[in-house]
């Protein structure tokens, strides 16, 4: 997924300001990782983000941890649960369902406005929801053609 380069400023510039109003510093290594993020397929896990920043930056893993931490806190990152324990993150502007397989553990996305729309009807009462992550277990076609053959 490529990056508009105006959003890309616009993210930078909302994380400058997230991270001046924490008192915090502002490194190149968190901007780099930022950049990193952005770079990232879809979803991608913590461990792929420090694979693929560790060829140009020398930092360390805790950078990259607490870096992505504050990412999801600014609400540029997004943190799920896709697959059992393993944490993977995405963009919050991209905005779709999940398939998750519960036999391969692929994960397919689907983007459809008719969604959108319906959820950003649903009232909750008082609760005010600030994204709803819609995740929708089965079998891919791949797994589901294997199991049939396998009859």
């Amino acid at each position: 997924m490529k990056i508009d380069p105006e959003v890309r400023e616009h993210l930078r510039e909302r994380f400058a300001e997230f991270i001046k109003s924490k008192r915090m510093r502002q490194t190149p290594e968190r901007f780099a990782i930022l950049d990193k993020a952005l770079d990232q397929r879809v979803h991608f896990d913590i461990d792929e983000l420090y694979r693929d920043i560790e060829s140009d930056y020398r930092v360390c893993r805790a950078t990259v941890y607490n870096t992505v931490e504050l990412l999801c806190e600014c609400n540029i990152l997004r943190k799920h649960y896709l697959n059992e324990n393993q944490a993977a993150y995405e963009l919050t502007d991209d905005r779709h369902l999940h398939l998750i397989c519960m036999n391969c553990g692929s994960v397919r996305e689907i983007r459809d406005h008719k969604f959108d729309e319906y959820f950003e009807q649903l009232k909750f009462g008082r609760f005010k929801a600030s994204f709803i992550s819609t995740n929708i277990y089965g079998l891919c076609s791949q797994c589901a053609r294997r199991m049939k053959m396998k009859e």
